[in-house]
C-alpha cells in the first residue's frame, strides 16, 4: 500500500513546531548564491506538508506568521513571504483531501507549480517595489522542491510510523 494511504499516528504539536524551526533555520543559513538557487524553499515545503496532513492545526495563519518571520530575518520586502505563503497554502488547504489520496509522485506534480507560484509572487512583489530582476535561475528551487517532496514526506512520516511499529511489537 502506498505511504500516502497509510493511517498515521497523531502528531504532537512539539514535533510540528520542531519541523518549522528546522525549516526556518535551514532557510536562514548563509548559503552561497549558487547553492541557494538550487535549494528548495524548505519553509514552504514543510508548510505545504502540514497543511496537507494536519489541515485542522496548520493553515493560513501559520503561513502568514512564518512569512513574516522570514521577511524580518532576511530583511526582504516586508510581507512578500507572508503573501506568497498565504496564497499557496490556501491552494494546498483547498485540495488537501484529494492530495492525501495521491501517490507521492503525483503530489509532487501539484507541489512543484505551487513552489513556482510562490517564487513568482515574491518576484512580482520585489519588482513592484523597484528591485532589479534577479534572473530566471530563482525558479530552479521550485523544480528541486518538487523532486524533494517525496523524500520530505517520507522523512516527516517516519516519526509517526516508527512509533506505530513500536506499539505493534510490544
Amino acid at each position: 500500500m502506498p505511504v500516502s494511504r497509510q493511517l498515521l499516528k497523531h502528531v504532537s504539536f512539539s514535533f510540528i513546531l520542531f519541523t518549522f524551526v528546522v525549516a526556518v533555520t535551514t532557510a536562514l543559513i548563509p548559503w552561497g548564491s549558487t547553492i541557494r538557487a538550487v535549494l528548495p524553499d524548505f519553509v514552504a515545503l514543510v508548510l505545504f506538508y502540514w497543511c496537507m496532513y494536519q489541515s485542522r492545526r496548520i493553515g493560513i495563519g501559520w503561513a502568514f506568521w512564518l512569512g513574516i518571520v522570514l521577511d524580518i530575518a532576511d530583511g526582504n520586502v516586508f510581507g512578500q513571504h507572508a503573501l506568497a505563503y498565504c496564497l499557496t497554502a490556501w491552494f494546498v488547504l483547498a485540495r488537501h483531501r484529494q492530495l492525501g489520496m495521491f501517490p507521492l509522485w503525483q503530489q509532487a506534480l501539484y507541489i512543484g507549480p505551487l513552489l513556482f507560484a510562490n517564487q513568482a509572487i515574491m518576484l512580482l512583489v520585489r519588482l513592484a517595489t523597484g528591485s532589479a530582476f534577479p534572473g530566471w535561475y530563482i525558479f530552479i528551487g521550485a523544480l528541486s522542491g518538487a523532486i524533494f517532496w517525496p523524500l520530505l514526506t517520507l522523512i516527516l512520516q517516519l516519526q509517526q510510523r516508527s512509533e506505530k511499529r513500536a506499539e505493534i511489537q510490544s
